[in-house]
């Protein structure tokens, strides 16, 4: 085992890529179409709100282990190692597409699609993360060129007032009668903060990783661990107050929405303050290995959500009743989807052995 590994931000990426398919399940199994409101609702609203950080725990870990990169062509050549899983994982969607949904896959369509972030369903990820990647160099150099401390603070407060307070302040509009108790009336709604930068939320999530991994964050695991608990029981609750008998409200609880900033800090400090180290190795092995495919399951999980979710939808009509199949369908996707990466990074491996032997020949 190589003991020079991060085995906490092995365990960060496991348990983001774990909550993916967690807040896939709602979106695989009719949850928006659900009317919130009822017990079971207010629970799933606290599901959601508990795996929602998913996203920005992998940001927050960008930021936290590349804070340092600089300007180089060898940094640049690093981003190819994202770009080939993403189009094995793109080829292996497509071929599912053609075969197993009789989709109408062409090569003109196919590499239309995988240009366009299309070819794997749950690729918007890779653009966002490809643009993210070639600012790096440049992000750094901003964020080491502040003098202290305090500036790095101001800075990510900056960035948190411009990408995430207009999601969880311009929600109402308060020039309807009644929009405090009946929320959803509340559909154009009063800037109370401006919301033109919300999109540069993943710089917002970087700068905190790099904040994070150069002062860290030293807190009781049990504060720690009750602050997160209680944010997501308080998010769960208000989202569901927020979406008053209507179909889901995403204005606040989204990627960028600044409740997801709480709760994603909170438990990216907790995991990074707990000892892997210290576990049993055969635990340690498997943070490792889950941790070195997370890129590829997340992509392949598509493949095994169609599959899945249509044998629940198929076996369980109402929406509402799927929701206790959640520790069974979770796993199920996420081991299938392990596999199905673990396969495609053999494959990849298979395919550098021919540029390896070009270049021990030319040596």
């Amino acid at each position: 085992m190589n003991r020079k590994r991060d085995l906490n931000a092995d365990l960060i990426r496991c348990v983001a890529v774990y909550s993916v398919l967690s807040v896939h399940f709602l979106l695989n199994s009719g949850f928006y179409s659900v009317p919130v409101e009822g017990a079971g609702m207010f629970v799933m609203c606290i599901y959601r709100s508990c795996f929602m950080m998913c996203v920005p725990l992998f940001l927050i870990l960008t930021g936290y282990l590349m804070w340092q990169k600089k300007l180089s062509a060898s940094y640049y050549r690093g981003l190819w190692k994202t770009v080939e899983i993403y189009l094995l994982a793109s080829v292996a969607c497509l071929l599912y597409k053609k075969f197993a949904q009789s989709q109408d896959v062409t090569i003109k369509s196919a590499i239309l699609d995988i240009l366009d972030f299309k070819a794997a369903n749950y690729s918007w990820y890779i653009e966002m993360y490809i643009g993210l990647f070639l600012m790096i160099p440049f992000l750094n150099g901003a964020y080491h060129s502040l003098a202290d401390k305090r500036q790095k603070q101001i800075l990510i407060l900056t960035m948190t007032a411009l990408t995430m307070l207009p999601k969880l302040l311009n929600n109402f509009n308060f020039t309807v009668e009644g929009w405090w108790s009946s929320p959803v009336l509340s559909d154009k709604y009063n800037g109370l903060v401006p919301g033109f930068f919300t999109a540069m939320y993943p710089v917002t999530y970087y700068f905190i990783g790099a904040y994070l991994r150069e002062y860290g964050c030293r807190i009781s695991r049990l504060k720690n661990l009750l602050l997160f608990a209680a944010a997501v029981i308080l998010f769960g609750a208000y989202n569901y107050y927020r979406s008053d008998g209507l179909s889901f409200q995403w204005e606040s609880n989204s990627t960028w929405g600044g409740e997801n900033q709480i709760t994603a800090v909170l438990l990216f400090i907790l995991l990074l303050n707990l000892y892997p180290d210290r576990w049993p190795k055969l635990i340690q092995e498997a943070l490792i290995q889950i941790s070195k495919v997370s890129l590829a399951l997340y992509l392949l999980s598509w493949i095994f959500d169609q599959e899945i979710y249509s044998v629940l939808k198929s076996l369980v009509p109402s929406a509402e009743d799927r929701w206790i199949y959640i520790p069974l369908i979770v796993p199920s996707v996420f081991l299938c989807a392990f596999l199905g990466a673990f396969l495609l990074y053999r494959l990849r491996d298979l395919l550098h052995i021919p540029f390896r032997l070009i270049h021990s020949k030319a040596e």
